[in-house]
């Protein structure tokens, strides 16, 4: 199919358009389906109807306009993008296709900008968390959209000041431009938007700026380096727990296989965490489920018994804290598995069930199958239904969940699954009843995108940072340019609130992503490199089981081996690395809790660098991704050294592909030489 819509059927009356969608598989296959971020990678939404030929598939769907990427399923198992259009890569080197749906008003021309014409239709302003944040105890931050390329100039005007805005974000359609405005009380506004001689005047709205509550994250987990386990596959403690069917250790991880990996095999290994100089641990799904990566909850109230008991969860955080280490568990509350109770009555009683609005039935009897159409679903998936936030029992029992084990095992924070699915209001709620339970809960939340929504004090902490995560590692391995991280980091501090910075997670790696060292095709530079400026960038670092020794792993399921515990096949360079950054910034205040400022991003010499400062205590981090050394005394004259990528004991210099850690705050003391590279 065309990637742009200039071909397809026209829907005037509403803005939706009809796009039609046509595939042609190389071989035999029973259904195909077409899932995008336009119906939320749904695989029951849109199937495709085989044709008379019996080899064409298609299949017209309703889209609202904008930028998408989708791909196409066939048999419910096998995702493949379409071979006719525009390829949409991200950086786990997955490859989308992409698709563009024009506004029924948008011509076929683009924007473009000085020549006095402004698409009134495409400028948009919602006067909610939408487009408005709170960024700190002064500014208030609110976008404006208009279409790609076609405005000059745009503007926020209060009273009789007007302010220029700048663009943040950008795709085939539309611009995103970001203004501030004084954080009062109550705050009149408008904006305007200007091209050539033409000007076009949006608003008024009206703001109040205190009900944006400023975020108050904990302070703990700024100074916390989390390690992350899945924990079927980290260490099995308890074979008598194994049950039957279970796979040899190490042996090629599927997608329904197990290992036996336990709790009792965490506990046996809590001085590996130590070893490492870890401070919070952050275990995936624990609680009673269905398959190995337990995000298909059955009973929310008691730990999988493969796992363990409820008393061996309170022993393992009890040993966690006697070590200095905090414990997260990971919270599934936008989808609980078939055979939850409240859906198992659902099935059983239809529409007579009390529970029935628990979850979206969509037609009784409810049927649990591949395809299925009777029930909303998390991505499409019949094993897990999705669970109904808005209603009040729902809240009760889940907000009942998250005190409970914060009560009866000492947990310290959640992880909570899917973001994005719940309603405001009930992560609102949630975090009402953690924070009244214990007031120093990190309460994480899983968004893959742009957070400043979840971000406005009163829902979660922080989240997982995946889009510090994707420029970090497109810049290591030569994706990106140092500018171009600078512009990408740039934007991901100026879009959420200053006071979450430091609490941002900051991951390379994760059960949903590849190996790290497999994503980088095995180059131990560019890894370094990435670990290095994990370390060094504010944020809460994390590090998935296993990277720290250079675990290879491909995509879901390959990415969850087992661990390695033969220590004659660890990458000891990579350890030590690990153990060395670790010290270093669990030393240095002004890596954990340290002002951010940008010393040098330049694409010739392909050097990017920046300095944390605490008090008198400055850090710089120098990286570079050019061909040719760098001596980083022309960069921050009369530095000491800290760390160094450098083969030589000491040196002065950075070579291509590496990074120096610098002391520019005091001379070197004897301490500070330990953490030198060898």
């Amino acid at each position: 199919m065309l990637p742009l819509l200039f071909a397809m059927a026209l829907v005037t009356s509403q803005s939706a358009r009809e796009v039609a969608f046509t595939y042609r598989p190389g071989h035999p296959v029973q259904t195909v389906a077409v899932v995008g971020s336009f119906n939320d990678w749904d695989a029951a939404r849109d199937p495709l109807s085989l044709q008379s030929d019996g080899k064409t598939w298609r299949a017209t769907v309703r889209i609202e306009p904008g930028v998408y990427s989708y791909l196409f399923v066939e048999d419910g198992s096998r995702w493949l993008p379409d071979r006719s259009a525009t390829p949409s890569g991200d950086s786990n080197d997955n490859t989308n296709s992409k698709l563009v749906v024009l506004p029924p008003d948008f011509d076929l021309k683009h924007g473009r900008k000085g020549d006095g014409q402004i698409t009134a239709s495409a400028l948009r302003h919602r006067p909610d968390r939408s487009d408005c944040f709170r960024y700190d105890a002064r500014t208030f931050r609110v976008r404006l959209r208009t279409r790609h390329a076609d405005v000059e100039r745009a503007s926020t005007v209060v009273g009789r000041r007007k302010s220029g805005m700048e663009i943040i974000e950008t795709d085939d359609l539309y611009d995103t431009w970001q203004g501030e405005l004084a954080a009062s009380a109550l705050t009149n506004y408008r904006f305007i938007v200007e091209d050539g001689t033409k000007s076009l005047e949006l608003g008024p709205y009206r703001q109040n700026a205190a009900s944006y509550p400023l975020p108050k994250p904990p302070k703990w987990p700024t100074e916390a380096v989390f390690y992350q386990i899945f924990p079927e596959r980290f260490a099995n403690g308890e074979p008598a727990n194994d049950g039957p069917g279970i796979q040899p250790w190490g042996s090629k991880p599927t997608g329904r296989g197990r290992m036996g990996g336990d709790l009792n095999g965490i506990l046996a290994h809590i001085d590996h965490l130590k070893e490492l100089g870890i401070s919070g641990l952050y275990l995936n799904p624990i609680f009673e489920a269905l398959s190995n990566h337990a995000y298909d909850t059955v009973d929310y109230l008691h730990v999988d018994h493969r796992f363990g008991t409820d008393t061996e969860l309170r022993k393992l955080v009890e040993a966690c804290h006697k070590a200095r280490i905090r414990v997260m568990l990971d919270g599934v509350f936008n989808h609980s598995s078939p055979e939850f109770f409240a859906f198992r009555d659902v099935r059983e009683k239809g529409a007579d069930s009390k529970f029935r609005d628990w979850y979206y039935a969509l037609a009784f009897p409810i049927e649990v199958r591949g395809g299925q159409k009777t029930y909303k679903t998390f991505a499409g998936v019949s094993s897990m239904p999705k669970l109904n936030s808005d209603n009040p029992e729902v809240r009760e029992y889940c907000y009942r969940v998250g005190t409970k084990w914060i009560h009866d095992a000492g947990i310290d924070a959640w992880r909570l699954d899917v973001g994005d699915g719940p309603s405001h209001d009930f992560w609102r709620g949630f975090r009402e009843a953690i924070k009244e339970s214990k007031s120093d809960t990190y309460v994480l939340g899983e968004i893959w995108g742009d957070a400043h929504e979840w971000l406005q004090g009163d829902e979660f902490d922080a989240t997982m940072n995946y889009r510090w995560r994707n420029a970090v590692l497109d810049f290591v391995r030569d994706r990106i340019k140092p500018n171009a991280l600078d512009r990408q980091l740039r934007l991901i501090r100026e879009t959420c609130p200053a006071a979450c910075l430091h609490s941002m997670y900051n991951l390379l790696g994760s059960h949903d992503t590849e190996r790290v060292r497999t994503l980088l095709k095995g180059d131990a530079h560019a890894e370094a490199m990435a670990v290095a400026l994990q370390f060094t960038y504010p944020g809460v670092p994390s590090v998935y089981y296993g990277d720290e020794i250079g675990m290879e792993g491909g995509k879901d399921p390959d990415d969850r081996r087992a661990m390695i515990w033969d220590r004659s096949k660890w990458n000891m360079s990579l350890f030590t690395l690990h153990k060395r950054l670790i010290a270093m910034r669990n030393q240095r205040k002004s890596l954990t809790r340290g002002d951010l400022s940008i010393l040098k991003a330049d694409d010739r010499s392909g050097v990017f660098a920046f300095q944390r400062r605490y008090g008198k205590e400055k850090t710089i981090a120098i990286f570079n991704r050019g061909t040719r050394a760098v001596d980083w005394r022309g960069i921050v004259p009369g530095a000491s050294l800290l760390l160094s990528s450098a083969t030589k004991t000491w040196t002065e210099t950075v070579p291509p592909g590496g990074y120096a850690i610098l002391d520019a705050s005091a001379p070197p003391t004897s301490q500070r030489l330990r953490l030198r590279a060898r």
